[in-house]
């Protein structure tokens, strides 16, 4: 663990004990990764005992759906104030990089948020409505890209779509398994991906629709 981590009682102060226990869980997360995040190891890297801490997270489990929405809930502020501000020929490869930067700037906390440690059937509400909230935003943005509102069966299918691709191409890149030139910058991969698909659709509607 880091210098940074604090390790003595006098980093624990009563009133923000649970404000203090997601902070030094955050950073121990990106530290050593969400299978080595134990609340053991929190309180001593705080100085408090387990009973304080257990007070404010029951368990394990609680503690990790509490940073999966506070990842969630950074992930839709970050959209809302980042993507809405894009002019309509750039919001797809803008939203796009404004994902991959905070899957890159965070990259513990983004496989904490889509990865096996979360059942779905187990997630609190408060998980599932900021889940929601990132998903929302990336369906205003096909809503406006195909004028239609965002309860429309086109835009759902159009967002789950377009969620599929960029996690999909952040967990690749994230966890190596596409390895990127040093050249190439990630604006560049996903103008290039983007491409990609393009040349693929249009290749499928001539088929389907043939002269």
């Amino acid at each position: 663990m880091s210098a940074q981590q604090p390790n003595s009682r006098q980093h624990y102060h009563v009133g923000n004990l649970a404000e203090q226990l997601l902070s030094s869980a955050r950073s121990m997360l990106e530290e050593v990764g969400v299978a080595k995040l134990s609340m053991r190891a929190l309180c001593s890297a705080l100085g408090v005992t387990a009973t304080a801490a257990y007070h404010h997270f029951t368990n394990r489990a609680e503690l990790l759906a509490q940073l999966a929405t506070q990842g969630y809930l950074e992930l839709a502020e970050e959209l809302n104030e980042k993507a809405v501000a894009l002019p309509v020929e750039e919001k797809i490869r803008g939203f796009c990089l404004i994902y991959l930067n905070f899957g890159r700037r965070n990259p513990a906390l983004y496989q904490l948020m889509f990865g096996p440690e979360l059942e779905f059937e187990q997630m609190p509400e408060h998980l599932l409505n900021a889940r929601q909230q990132a998903f929302s935003r990336l369906e205003l943005m096909v809503a406006d890209l195909l004028k239609q509102t965002p309860d429309s069966p086109d835009v759902r299918s159009a967002a789950l779509a377009s969620w599929s691709y960029i996690h999909g191409l952040t967990s690749l890149l994230l966890h190596e398994v596409l390895q990127r030139p040093k050249d190439i910058s990630d604006q560049r991969i996903i103008e290039r991906t983007l491409t990609g698909f393009e040349l693929l659709f249009n290749a499928y509607a001539a088929n389907i629709n043939p002269a």
